[in-house]
């Protein structure tokens, strides 16, 4: 599982000592957070969590904007380095750690090819839909108008996946876990909310198998509740 080459560990003199200890805010329930909190637990690197109260819109206080000026989570922070976007989270602890990262120039290219997909067809689809289902269309829409709009997309990502996955192949980009899990499997992984049937993607559902066995894994809000001690919301509606 890990990434052997100067892609997943090449190190830079600025970099903070990486005994030097972590900071993450974010929100339980949100995607974002669940990828880069599962990349440090299944890298077993120590991290203090700071939940964000999006519903409340702490992230658009100015304290956490102070922090991070988009107003968004989770933001990482290591001494003096704060990451404000999760792609670059996970980029620096594969690079930090040697781990899930790409050793070679195509296979960082081919992690980035994953990166896009996902924003093009989860976070505008799939995640769409389960924030309408989890806490309501923004006040003046119509939510199931709304999901009616992202749903083709949600479908055709899924369709592109599980024909990839259904090609013989055990894991996204290369033959192992790499960072393609971890930007693709937490947005997969609430197919529930999305009013989806994994059934219906029997490679896919495999394949979420097969990350969750990783050593390490853990369902990623459920294990973030635990650490908090906040009780699922109830139905709401993020700022």
């Amino acid at each position: 599982m890990s990434a052997a080459g100067s892609e997943a560990t090449a190190l830079d003199p600025s970099w903070p000592a990486f005994t030097t200890p972590i900071e993450l805010w974010g929100q339980e329930q949100s995607i974002n957070t669940h990828k880069t909190a599962l990349m440090l637990r299944m890298c077993e690197v120590p991290f203090n969590f700071h939940a964000v109260n999006i519903q409340k819109g702490d992230h658009k206080a100015p304290e956490y904007e102070a922090r991070n000026p988009f107003g968004r989570v989770p933001t990482f922070r290591q001494g003096d380095l704060v990451l404000c976007q999760t792609i670059n989270q996970l980029d620096y602890l594969a690079r930090r750690t040697g781990r899930f990262g790409a050793a070679t120039i195509m296979e960082r290219y081919e992690i980035e090819n994953w990166a896009n997909f996902a924003t093009d067809y989860f976070s505008v689809g799939l995640a769409r839909l389960r924030f309408i289902n989890r806490f309501g269309a923004p006040p003046g829409l119509d939510g199931a108008m709304l999901k009616d709009f992202f749903r083709p997309n949600m479908l055709r990502g899924m369709g592109a996946l599980e024909r990839h996955l259904g090609a013989d192949r055990d894991w996204i980009a290369f033959g192992r876990p790499s960072l393609a899990e971890f930007i693709v499997h937490p947005f997969v992984a609430v197919w529930r909310d999305a009013e989806l049937d994994i059934a219906d993607y029997p490679a896919t559902a495999a394949w979420l198998d097969r990350f969750a066995a990783v050593p390490g894994y853990a369902e990623p809000e459920g294990w973030l509740r635990t650490i908090t001690g906040t009780p699922a919301p109830d139905a709401g509606r993020f700022g």
